[in-house]
């Protein structure tokens, strides 16, 4: 069973070319005293990269969640452009996970907070920025050794366990 890791392991953690399929907005609720919001990322994630050489590259891609803790001022530019409707969507790729302290935040006083971003490969130019103490990424076993960088939704339940 893979581990689940932390902001304290992300120098050693690659997003690149990980597949975003799901994103879920987990939002506070103070009429309830919940005070805290999250933003989940379903994601495949690549566990391992198997380039030998002389012969094609394969992945060992696992479905994961990966979970920013404490959200604030989340911005969301995907675009995949304009095709007069005939384009369907197509996988959000990511480029690469980006993390600067946030020196003067007025929020999580007991923690290092951070302004995150999310840079997509595809849609080109894409961005989910927000600020967040960190977050949780907890693959889903050990994955499978395929060719390609990212699951099928059959894959994905099998990896899961779903029905």
């Amino acid at each position: 069973m893979a581990r689940t890791y932390t902001e304290s392991d992300f120098e050693q953690l690659s997003f690149h070319d990980c597949h975003i399929y799901a994103l879920d907005l987990r939002t506070a609720d103070a009429d309830v005293g919940e005070w805290v919001s999250e933003l989940a990322l379903d994601i495949d994630y690549i566990l391992e990269w198997i380039c030998p050489i002389g012969a094609a590259a394969q992945f060992r891609v696992a479905p994961a969640s990966l979970v920013f803790h404490n959200i604030t001022d989340l911005s969301i530019g995907i675009d995949w452009g304009d095709s007069g409707f005939r384009t369907s969507l197509h996988p959000v790729s990511i480029d690469a996970l980006e993390r600067e302290p946030v020196a003067d935040q007025k929020v999580h006083l007991d923690r290092r907070y951070y302004s995150w971003k999310v840079r997509l490969n595809w849609p080109r130019a894409g961005v989910i920025g927000f600020g967040a103490t960190g977050f949780t990424l907890a693959p889903s076993g050990d994955g499978i050794v395929t060719g390609r960088q990212r699951l099928s939704i059959a894959e994905r339940q099998r990896l899961r366990g779903a029905c």
